[in-house]
């Protein structure tokens, strides 16, 4: 999974994109289809942080969290729940099976198995 971390208006130090990085990596877990994962931290003019997480996942959808904060880390928790929070539902979009266009499985009769009918062979036999 490629990971990038960006700086708006601002340059980040090695703990600040350390621990973006690892926030990355953990949306990885929720998800395997994680292609890549870029974040990026803006100061706005209002002296807020925005953080913006951009997630590329298999099948070439895009999904995006954005979030403000008073500090970096606390913007990068928010967003990063949020993302979470669409990782989980994208991937339970993929496994319903509604939305594949798949008919449900029909219920097996119990008891139809055992019971043998004679005027299904016919009277040739």
């Amino acid at each position: 999974m490629q990971v990038d971390v960006i700086g708006r208006h601002m340059s980040l130090g090695d703990d600040q994109t350390a621990h973006a990085e690892a926030e990355a990596e953990k949306l990885g877990r929720f998800f395997d289809g994680v292609n890549g994962v870029q974040i990026t931290f803006e100061l706005e003019h209002t002296e807020r942080l925005k953080a913006e997480i951009i997630c590329t996942v298999s099948g070439g959808k895009t999904l995006v969290a954005n979030e403000h904060g008073r500090t970096i880390h606390e913007a990068l928790e928010i967003a990063s729940d949020n993302m979470v929070r669409q990782l989980k539902k994208h991937k339970a979009k993929l496994h319903d099976r509604r939305l594949h266009g798949l008919p449900p499985p029909e219920p097996e009769e119990e008891g139809d198995d055992d019971v043998f009918d004679e005027s299904e062979l016919g009277e040739d036999e």
